[in-house]
């Protein structure tokens, strides 16, 4: 940024700094320490709020003129009350940043309107985003960064998702965000009021609401600008605190009507002082004449910054009446005009011009509205033409105007979606929608708004006005507006009876040929959707024939769409070798075509398939790709199926700290996709970690083995039973639970975890007639991993409990199969798992005779595992430790490292048996030469043999 010169400061603010400035010396204050924190490197954000009035922008103004002669680069943007630009109100600060800056992303320039995302649907705001803070960064490295954000509560949600991400990712720049709004009603934003709770809790954010001024500030604000004297001040004072409650505007403004009435004697005389700013405002514009007064409203009805050329048009009059009817609002303090060579007015304060729009009857209102769209049309080069030209015509449309305003609207859509702005432009398409007569128009705007929402992670919206389209539109559009319900039902992961229905009938009245693609993604999502409601059979035949269908039609996109739907292909558990077969030929073609979209599903498919085939590599890799498309795209439901995956890999190594954390954190992502079902996957995630580690005492004295299963959900109410060792309410509920077929539903996702919790309490409680009932719906799992998807609870091999099962009735080849879930466990990388195997094999042991001697070993090495991961489920099963075998004061970590040495294991091989690091084996290894006197490996190998431990 060599050479470069940051913006002057505007002239409205150069010019506060000629009036009194009173009563804002702790926020003041605030404001110079937050600034000294991010000129130290820790960012600072700022809220400014408080009542139309209230001194925010003067106290920003203030602020943004003493930091400008620290040295710091003040950059300032604003919202607009009207329709305005996709990320208002960074445009105009990234114009200014940008234009410092030769190598900036290209895409940057979308930002500011400049030019469009070229491959806006392979694109995502993330992107744009992390662009943004990389320029931030730029500039950050070379001086200080203040933006001063006004009027955030009229900003777009791109402009406030801007916001939290610049928030949550420039923790240690030196930069500091004032930001102001209005924090009360009719203006308080709900949607930014959600914004500052996000980010509220993070280091150096903070709000600074600004209350009315207090009767001693009145008093010195009366003496420093007139020069008044100070006993006639404080009883002045009194009576404008008590007129105009505090709001530093409306003192200002009714000090000035004194003025002209002579000063404080008027407050003695019969003037009655406005009831508002509003009052004292329309008072002013009473007194012009009526040419004045319709150029005044016409002035409001074009915005807060009036350009002469519009104002002219659009009162159909020369320059010279129009300018003098501004010199007119100029001299009755409604509008100031700006600096040499700024073509444009402005009204004195929003408060101001909002007075006059408020004395406009609806209906002269609306042709105001009409007149200033034809003026600005007439000018080609206006700033926010098209934005402009949506709001106007929109106020007017009731005039005749609707094409021009849906026109527009639709065209301010397709700019706020090309600029990745999809929220925004789903509210634009929606406004378009309301105002079109016709159905079909009507529906294909809905559509449009549809895919916005989607695009947007609006789940619930999109599904809403989807399934409006699917009641009503043409048969085309029903089948679009199925195709897209269904769309919005799977990401969130929402089984969706009405999706299945709408499909079908979409699909009863397409026809292949011509629209033979939208009948193959018909098909496509129909056995999706078909897979998510249980009814698998169905299911596989959809989506099966939308792949032959796709394949045939050498179509790669397609092919991706039908590749992406059936990776829902629930056959058998062992289907899932196909799924995973699919899932990574489409992440070929979609880093072929690079396709984010479709890498996200493939990748977590991948990673769901390596956990149930027990493939350690293929699961970090499938991660590791989902994660990065998570990152590349922030769309909630790739982060969500991210921190599944990792979740999972957390519980299997024992990290239940992290396991927690991110669970908490999926809970949070979850439930920013809308009221869909996640708090069931995070309760049972965390029972999960709880009842491994031993946390679950907090829980006991609230189950009393009394509890109505219908008021639960009965298979986790029989695994807390099975947990605190409630015996008779277990043996009831599980009967009760066997009874219901709806809970045992294997075509369910959580049927794996239902069938897990139902054979944990047959073993525990010995009931042998229900394991021989269950026993058959284990086999369809032997030789796999038993997981809810997507990552809700993970149990290990499923042969650990057809070996416990088998044992348990005394048939079958135990010994086998429990064999086979410990070299599944181990080869996944699972010391979690391979500690319950261990135990299982233990029982088996005990259970067929073996005596302890027998099962020493077994015990050492789960007991090796569980102890420093805090097993506390598997060590409670294990029982008191055996003292009796440590020679030479060896833990059982260095008891275990020794019986492997003396089996002639080498360090890295110990290590990856223990699943610890290879150097930390090393280090066991030299404490046991050291504890046991042995020289070398050999001699000790030697002493593990003469002690019994090999």
């Amino acid at each position: 940024m060599t050479g470069w010169m940051p913006p002057a400061l505007p002239e409205q603010w150069e010019r506060a700094a000629e009036k009194t400035f009173v009563g804002r010396a702790a926020e003041l204050a605030a404001l110079e320490e937050a600034w000294a924190a991010a000129a130290a490197g820790a960012r600072q954000l700022v809220f400014v709020g408080g009542e139309a009035g209230a001194g925010k922008s003067r106290l920003a103004a203030e602020a943004a003129r003493a930091l400008h002669r620290a040295g710091a680069t003040v950059l300032i943007g604003g919202c607009v009350a009207e329709l305005g630009e996709p990320y208002q109100p960074f445009v105009e600060p990234l114009k200014a940043l940008l234009a410092g800056v030769e190598d900036a992303a290209p895409r940057l320039r979308v930002l500011t309107g400049e030019v469009p995302v070229p491959d806006a649907d392979q694109a995502f705001q993330r992107q744009l985003c992390i662009a943004v803070v990389d320029l931030i960064r730029t500039t950050t490295r070379h001086a200080p960064l203040v933006l001063i954000l006004e009027d955030l509560h009229w900003s777009g949600t791109a402009g406030q998702q801007l916001l939290t991400y610049i928030a949550q990712h420039t923790a240690a720049d030196r930069l500091l965000v004032l930001a102001t709004h209005r924090d009360t009603a009719p203006d308080r934003s709900a949607a930014l009021v959600r914004t500052i709770a996000t980010v509220q809790g993070a280091d150096g954010v903070q709000r600074i609401d600004l209350a009315p001024l207090r009767p001693e500030d009145i008093a010195d604000y009366l003496m420093r600008d007139a020069g008044v004297r100070p006993e006639r001040a404080r009883a002045a004072a009194e009576t404008l605190h008590r007129r105009t409650g505090g709001n530093p505007y409306f003192v200002r403004e009714v000090w000035r009507d004194l003025r002209a009435r002579g000063g404080l004697g008027a407050l003695d005389d019969a003037w009655t002082a406005p009831a508002s700013v509003r009052d004292a405002f329309q008072s002013r514009l009473a007194r012009l004449s009526p040419e004045q007064a319709a150029i005044a409203r016409l002035a409001a009805v074009i915005g807060e910054e009036v350009e002469p050329a519009i104002l002219c048009s659009a009162a159909g009059s020369t320059a010279a009446p129009t300018l003098a009817a501004v010199d007119a609002c100029v001299d009755a303090g409604l509008m100031l005009t700006m600096a040499d060579g700024d073509d444009t007015f402005r009204f004195t304060h929003a408060l101001a011009r909002q007075s006059v729009l408020e004395l406009i009857p609806a209906s002269a209102r609306m042709d105001c509205h009409a007149r200033v769209a034809a003026a600005i049309e007439r000018q080609p080069a206006t700033h926010r033409r098209v934005q402009r030209l949506a709001h106007h015509y929109a106020s007017a449309h009731p005039l005749g105007y609707t094409g021009q305003a849906v026109r527009y609207l639709a065209e301010a859509a397709r700019i706020a979606a090309q600029g990745l702005a999809h929220s925004d432009a789903a509210r634009l398409y929606e406004r378009a929608a309301a105002l079109v007569p016709e159905a079909e128009a009507r529906d294909a705007a809905l559509l449009n708004a549809v895919e916005q929402h989607i695009h947007a992670a609006d789940f619930v919206r999109a599904r809403e006005l989807a399934e409006r389209v699917a009641a009503k539109g043409t048969d085309a559009q029903r089948l679009l507006a199925a195709v897209a319900f269904e769309a919005a039902s799977w990401r969130p992961g929402l089984p969706s009876r009405q999706a299945v229905q709408l499909l079908r009938e979409a699909l009863e009245r397409a026809r292949p040929g011509p629209t033979g693609a939208d009948y193959v993604r018909l098909l496509a999502g129909l056995g999706r959707a078909l897979s998510f409601t249980g009814n698998r059979e169905q299911a596989s035949a959809s989506m099966t024939r939308a792949l032959e269908l796709a394949r045939a039609a050498h179509d790669d996109r397609l092919l991706m769409e039908a590749l992406s739907a059936s990776l829902w292909d629930r056959q058998t558990p062992h289907y899932f070798a196909t799924v995973r077969d699919r899932a990574v030929e489409l992440s070929g073609l979609a880093r072929k075509h690079g396709d984010l979209v479709l890498l996200g599903p493939a990748a977590h498919h991948r990673a769901m398939a390596a956990y149930l085939l027990g493939d350690p590599n293929e699961l970090e890799a499938a991660h590791r790709e989902l994660a990065g498309v998570a990152q590349a795209t922030g769309q909630a439901y790739f982060e969500y199926h991210a921190a599944g995956a990792a979740y999972g890999k957390q519980f299997i190594v024992g990290d239940f700290a992290a396991a927690e954390r991110t669970c908490d954190a999926q809970l949070r992502l979850g439930l920013s996709l809308g009221p869909d079902q996640t708090t069931g996957p995070f309760g049972v995630q965390s029972f999960m970690v709880r009842r491994e580690s031993g946390a679950l005492e907090q829980v006991r004295p609230l189950i009393t083995g009394e509890e109505r299963p219908g008021g639960y959900w009965a298979p986790g109410l029989l695994a807390l039973y099975t947990e605190f060792g409630l015996r008779e309410p277990a043996a009831r509920l599980m009967r009760w639970i066997l009874d219901r077929p709806v809970l045992c539903d294997e075509a369910s996702a959580q049927w794996p975890m239902v069938l897990a919790f139902l054979v944990e309490a047959a073993l525990w409680l010995g009931d042998t007639a229900t394991a021989a009932d269950l026993r058959p719906a284990l086999d369809r799992y032997a030789g796999l991993n038993l997981v809810a998807e997507p990552f809700v609870a993970l149990f290990g091999s499923a042969d650990r409990y057809i070996g416990a099962v088998d044992s348990l009735l005394g048939q079958g080849d135990p010994a086998a199969s429990l064999a086979a879930a410990l070299e599944m466990d181990t080869r996944v990388g699972a010391p979690v798992h391979v500690a319950q195997t261990l135990t299982a094999i233990i029982e088996h042991r005990r259970r067929t005779g073996a005596g302890e001697a027998d099962v020493r070993d077994l015990v050492a090495r789960a007991r090796a595992i569980a102890e420093p991961l805090g097993l506390r489920r598997v060590l409670r099963t294990l029982g008191e430790r055996d003292t009796a075998a440590r020679p030479a004061g060896l833990t059982d970590r260095e008891l275990q490292v020794l019986r492997l040495l003396g089996a002639g294991l080498g360090n890295r091989e110990i290590g990856a048996r223990l699943f610890i690091t290879e150097n930390t084996a090393a280090n066991h290894v030299r404490s046991i030469l050291a504890k046991t006197g042995a020289r070398n490996r050999t001699q000790a190998a030697r002493y593990a043999a003469q002690h019994g431990l090999t």
